[in-house]
């Protein structure tokens, strides 16, 4: 495993761990399909929260937040309607979030939660 994969993958179980200390009841990690993936699919209440996890090593440049291009959230935004279709009452309201980890070399240095960070299409 490379080093820039085992960050992200921290990244990730830092983001849950962020989210399960707010509580949020984590339903989903990494879920896939041939639309796109999703990084974390979480519940809080009677909203269900769909979440991106940016890690990025170059905070000077641009943060990782930044990185959720259209495409990217076009992506999320198809996975998660996918996934709606299969798991989720429908009355549950749904948000688009993104948690953004900024990293060292070889540690974490912080996170960023960014609730209702965008909006798929649909519900527009």
């Amino acid at each position: 495993m490379t080093i820039r994969r085992a960050l992200g993958d921290v990244a990730e179980q830092m983001a849950a761990d962020h989210l399960m200390d707010a509580g949020y009841e984590i339903l989903e990690r990494n879920w896939t399909c041939r639309q796109g993936e999703i990084d974390l699919i979480a519940r809080l209440d009677k909203t269900l929260v769909f979440v991106e996890v940016r890690s990025s090593s170059t905070a000077f440049l641009v943060g990782a937040d930044v990185t959720v291009t259209a495409g990217k959230q076009r992506r999320v935004c198809t996975a998660a309607d996918l996934w709606l279709d299969r798991n989720a009452p429908s009355q549950l309201d749904v948000r688009f979030d993104v948690i953004a980890v900024e990293h060292g070399q070889s540690e974490l240095d912080g996170l960023e939660h960014y609730e209702d960070a965008f909006t798929a299409p649909w519900a527009i």
